[in-house]
């Protein structure tokens, strides 16, 4: 067994020759100058409460793993050549140059800081700044700086990042920067164009333009290269805006806008904040609609809309693969007016006044008792992928109601990528929409008391035949739903069926022809306001 000496400097001490030893080293309230064209070589562990100083350079050399443990004081130069990694524990600081001969500098949850006229060199794969903790590299700024390298990674990868600066920049004026090996976590969750990796920056004390790029590997990309856009996330909102794509050398990067935030590529997308109210599950009383179908366990974890019954009537437009949700999506809210009613059906439609009106993409969603629609992990708005900002039309519609849309011309909204405004100023609320401003005008829907929003608008119940074509409700005549009701219960008036069933209009988890909450009754007196011979009409563009 081979046992390491330890070198302590208790006292003022120069080199001024290059020293090799198979030492640790331990600074301890001293003074280190290495003088320039001489170094340290260390095979052990370096550790310093004070900067080393003169224009030397520290080699960690070892044969066995090494840790630098400098209580954020500086190292001059330093050397990586060491195979089995170099690792921080503690905060460190380069005044001038960090070279990577053999091995990484493993940072975890430790800063490595990059002083204003540091820099770095000798990386490629295997030799780089892993960020595989909370630390991150820094580069202090004094002034503009242009592509500079960050020579951060993951693994074996080398992910570097490069910025590029202009501005005026305070005395604590740095970037710092991460590189992950995975998906930015908060990207939509049904993007379908992306890279696995990105990169975690912050900023601090700079007036002025930021921006940052990343290179990313081949093997990082999700769906087709030539949809990535460049994307800047600042901890809540995505952006495209100054957003790039170099396909040919795999960059993708932004302007940093915030003091922390996430570069990376995602294909473009538009978030659609949509709320609406179903007839057959809402109560004027509480102004929410109900929840047995969760309650009951009968909400299926994957998009109904592809199945059997449904199909026909709800053809998907440009999204091919099937929503799925995990089952705890339908657990119970701490918010009660949170919670899953059921699945609905959205169409973005341009905006082309009608005939002619174009569905440019359809997406499955999950609506909440208070009428919001939100994206299959329950909370966030619904993204439509490789759609550009602009004005758009949408229609929702459900398996046993007639659909709601607004007007092409007269209800189109401006949609774009911002999460903290697609409930606010872009929001699509056809339960208080005026009436001008959705299609079929007041054809189209009916309405109901709401204990703080007044009158509201509610999609039309009573389509128990939802296949192709069939866009209406009736009670009797050719194709009426009272019929349908009693033929999935099998001719048989006093029978029920539990479950997710198109025939169970008030959406209470039973069908049900006779009897109290009977679907029949729910049909005549609800939906059609008691007349027999009325028939609703589904109004929405072509």
């Amino acid at each position: 067994m081979r046992i390491l000496k330890r070198y302590k400097f208790l006292c003022l001490c120069s080199v001024f020759f290059s020293m090799n030893s198979q030492a640790q080293l331990y600074i301890n309230g001293a003074t280190l100058t290495i003088e320039s064209g001489a170094y340290v070589a260390v095979q052990g562990d370096l550790t310093s409460n004070t900067d080393i100083l003169g224009a030397g350079k520290v080699l960690m050399n070892g044969t066995v793993a090494q840790n630098i443990s400098m209580s954020n004081k500086t190292i001059p130069n330093l050397e990586i050549s060491n195979g089995t990694n170099v690792s921080l524990t503690s905060d460190t600081k380069i005044g001038t140059s960090l070279l990577f001969t053999t091995g990484k500098l493993v940072l975890g949850n430790f800063n490595l800081s990059l002083s204003s006229t540091a820099s770095a060199s000798g990386m490629l794969t295997s030799k780089f700044a892993e960020t595989n903790g909370t630390g991150q590299l820094f580069k202090e700024l004094s002034s503009d700086v242009s592509t500079f390298t960050m020579p951060v990674g993951v693994g074996t990868t080398y992910r570097p990042a490069y910025i590029t600066t202009t501005g005026t920049y305070g005395a604590t004026a740095k970037v710092g920067i991460q590189a992950l090996a995975a998906a930015a976590t908060n990207k939509p969750v049904r993007s379908a164009d992306y890279i696995n990796a990105n990169w975690p920056v912050t900023q601090t004390g700079v007036t002025g333009t930021v921006y940052v790029k990343g290179l990313y590997q081949e093997g990082d990309l999700v769906g087709t290269e030539a949809n990535i856009k460049g994307y800047y996330n600042n901890t809540t909102d995505w952006s495209s805006a100054t957003g790039t794509v170099d396909a040919t050398n795999n960059f993708v990067g932004s302007n940093i806008t915030g003091a922390s935030g996430t570069v990376t590529g995602i294909g473009k997308f538009v978030l659609v904040g949509a709320r609406a109210f179903l007839q057959g599950a809402y109560a004027a009383g509480t102004g929410l609609m109900s929840e047995s179908l969760r309650t009951g366990s009968y909400i299926p974890t994957s998009d109904p809309y592809r199945t059997t019954d449904y199909a026909t009537a709800f053809g998907h437009v440009n999204n091919t693969t099937p929503e799925t949700v995990v089952g705890t999506v339908f657990n119970t809210n701490p918010t009660a007016a949170d919670n899953i009613v059921d699945w609905v059906f959205l169409e973005l439609r341009n905006t082309n006044a009608s005939p002619g009106n174009t569905v440019l993409q359809t997406r499955s969603a999950l609506i909440q008792r208070d009428g919001d629609i939100v994206e299959i992990d329950g909370v966030s708005p619904v993204s439509f992928n490789n759609i550009l900002n602009g004005n758009y039309a949408v229609t929702v519609r459900h398996r046993n109601h007639l659909a709601m849309s607004l007007s092409p011309i007269a209800g189109a909204i401006a949609l774009n990528e911002t999460k903290s405004t697609a409930y606010t100023t872009n929001v699509m609320d056809l339960r208080t929409t005026a009436s001008s401003k959705i299609y079929g005008a007041t054809a189209g829907y009916t309405t109901a008391n709401h204990p703080t929003l007044g009158t509201v608008n509610l999609l039309w119940s009573g389509n128990a035949n939802p296949v192709a074509g069939a866009n209406t409700v009736k009670y009797s005549g050719a194709g009426n739903d009272r019929a349908v009701i009693l033929t999935d219960l099998s001719s048989n008036e006093l029978g029920n069926l539990t479950g997710y069933k198109k025939s169970d209009l008030n959406m209470n988890g039973t069908v049900k022809y006779s009897g109290a909450g009977n679907d029949r009754a729910f049909l005549l007196a609800t939906s059609l306001s008691g007349v027999e011979l009325t028939t609703r009409t589904q109004q929405i563009p072509n």
